[in-house]
This record gives structure tokens, sequence and C-alpha cells, in this order.
């Protein structure tokens, strides 16, 4: 049994692909017996551990809005260095095997254990946040691990380092195919006859809710009962709105509010379609892979790590080059108009993430990638 510990201040304090891969592998890990411990800033978010024996410390830390403004970097980096200050004592105590970083910002944690500490740190990407002298700091990591084979190559790049790539995954249990839901498709604005596409996530530009916006108001959209549903909070939500009432679709945007993790199968058993049209490089895309568990078709860009979830082949779902409208118009129009399509993409989307994309994979992958098989 090994003794294995994540750090990531912001795994008790927001929602995101980051926190849900942390909580998720914890549980994973520990069902494939070994002790582990998770470190996050203070904050409230705790999911439904089952009773499992997973141990969970937090301390105080100086939220980035907090801190001088030198930069986004600056600022990220700050926070997290605020909170390893009070961390660090812990963490030391923990004696611990292993213990998983998420992002390069965490990179000055090995520096700061003592020299007679057997602690190894491994890298477990999700993403880039490069920084000026993070090559320096990246010395003291011990083992490196990916989302994807994509965001392998991001690492190879810049650390000279290639990865273990272990995939996210999905909780197929709780994000599982479930009969449409009538009556919450009614509360939230959808008819019968409307074909529902939903995307669940945070609102930030590279996530190209605006191209969506700007698909379904495209000519070859016309006559078509669509409606988007967009779920989830961030800076670029006043601007969508804004855009969706200048478009003149406001009757066909749906906006929702950010929901818990727990809650977003629900959601998805009240949509037709799942729609992710990111414009930037998205590492893995775990909401993509959670859609596609609930048996739903999808429709994303061809960038980054999304179609090594969704594939190429057109067997769970269409891709189409990103900030591309008239290219989303029409994959968008394809799906709505065909229901055999729909069912025949949503069961193959499922089967997929089944096969090759669930936690439990995920962690024994990681575990490989430790040594600890």
């Amino acid at each position: 049994m090994a003794r294995i510990a994540f750090i990531d201040v912001t795994a008790t304090v927001t929602y995101g692909g980051i926190q849900t891969a942390i909580w998720q592998l914890a549980q994973a890990i520990h069902d494939l017996g070994h002790e582990v411990t998770i470190f996050g800033g203070e904050g409230d978010i705790r999911p439904d551990l089952g009773g499992r024996a997973i141990t969970v410390h937090t301390f105080p830390f100086t939220p980035r809005e907090r801190l001088p403004n030198f930069g986004s970097r600056f600022r990220k980096i700050a926070e997290r260095f605020s909170f390893a200050r009070h961390a660090k004592a812990a963490v030391v105590a923990g004696n611990f095997d292993w213990v998983i970083l998420t992002k390069p910002l965490d990179f000055f944690w090995p520096w700061l254990m003592p020299r007679t500490g057997s602690h190894r740190f491994a890298l477990m990407s999700g993403g880039t946040e490069f920084f000026a002298g993070d090559r320096i700091l990246a010395k003291k990591i011990n083992a490196w691990l990916a989302c994807s084979h994509f965001n392998a190559w991001q690492i190879q790049s810049r650390y000279k380092k290639f990865p273990h790539v272990i995939y996210n995954g999905v909780n197929i249990t709780q994000f599982e195919c479930r009969p449409t839901d009538i009556e919450l498709r009614a509360a939230l604005g959808a008819t019968s006859e409307d074909i529902l596409f939903a995307y669940a996530g945070r609102l930030v530009g590279w996530k190209g809710m605006g191209v969506a916006l700007r698909a379904l108001a495209h000519p070859v959209m016309q006559g078509t009962p669509a409606k988007l549903m967009i779920i989830g909070a961030g800076p670029q939500l006043a601007e969508l709105k804004q855009l969706a009432s200048k478009l003149g679709i406001t009757d066909r945007v749906l906006f929702h509010a950010a929901m818990p993790h727990s809650e977003l199968p629900n959601m998805y058993a009240a949509m037709d379609v799942g729609i992710f049209p990111s414009i930037g490089d998205e590492a893995f895309g775990i909401t993509i892979a959670e859609a596609m568990s609930c048996a739903k078709p999808v429709i994303a860009s061809y960038i980054g790590g999304i179609p090594e979830v969704v594939g190429n082949e057109e067997s769970c779902g269409l891709l189409t080059p990103p900030g591309d409208i008239l290219a989303l118009a029409n994959a968008m129009k394809i799906l709505a108009c065909d229901a055999d399509l729909r069912q025949r993409l949503g069961l193959g989307a499922r089967a997929r993430i089944t096969r090759l994309y669930t936690w439990e994979l995920s962690a024994k992958r990681l575990l490989v990638g430790l040594g600890l098989k």
C-alpha cells in the first residue's frame, strides 16, 4: 500500500475538470488499496466519498483576486504559495510516497521539502499554464503524467519529458443513460418538439460559446426547432447574454446557473445533444466525456485532445473546425433533423467511454506511471 497525496488549493473551493479529476481519482486509487490524502484551500466543496477513508485537509490562503495584479500567472502562483505556507508542515508530516501536483504553478512544492525527506513529486497535467522559470523548478519533479497524448506532447515540448498518458475518466455509474426527463425539459423551457443542445462548463472565451450562439442564429438553422442550454458561470456570461439578444435568439437560448457536479447527470437526461465548440487547446474535455457517458451524441471542435475523447470516425459525435460557424451550424442541423442518428451516436458514445475512459482505468494507468502496479 502506497501513501499518496493530491495538492491543489482549488480542490475544495471550486468546480472544474481538475477538481473533478482529483476527487474521482482519489476514490479510485483508494479502492485499489492505497491510502489517499487531499490538501486543498479552506472551502465547502466535499463530494460524496461513499464512506471511503480519504483524508481531507484544508488550510487558509489568499484568493488571487485580493493579490496585486501583476498578471494572472503571478496571482495564481502567489495564491498557491500563500496556501503552501500553511499546509507545508502537514505535508511534511504526512511522509507520503508520492505527492501529486496538478499544475506547473505548484512546482515550488518539492523545493519546500526538507532535504532529508523521502517525498517524490508527480505532475498530473491537465493543461499547460507555463511560466518563466518553470523549467528550473521542474528539475525536482520525479514523474510526469498527462491526460491525453496531445497534452503529453505539450509537456514534452516544454520540459523535454514525455509523460505517461493516463487519460481522464468518467464515473460511468453516476453518468449513465437515463430516460429523457420531460418534466425537467419543460421546467427549463424546452418542449417535446425542441432539439435541445447543451453545454456545461466555465463561461470563458476559449470555450467557444459565442461561436455556438452564432451557429444557432445562422440561416442554415432557420426553421430548425433547436434550442441551446448553457449551464455554468464565468466572466463571459454577460457577454453571451448580450450576444444572444443582438442575434435575436434570446427565446432559443436557456441560461442556467452553475451547479454541483453531482447534479449534471439530471441535466444531461433532459438534453438531446452535447455541444462543446472550444476554440482553445482543450487538453481532454471531461464534460464532453460525461455527456457521452450519458449516451448523448456530441458536437465538438477538432482541436487539442478532444478528438482523442470523441474519436474522428463519427461513431460517437461530430467534430468541426474550431471557430467555423457554418460548419458548426451544419453539424447542428444534421443532428437536429435525424433522431436515428442521434440515438446511434449516443449509444456509440456510451460504449466508447465505458471501454476507454473510466476513473478506474485512469487510476490504474496513474499507478503504473508512478511505478506502483
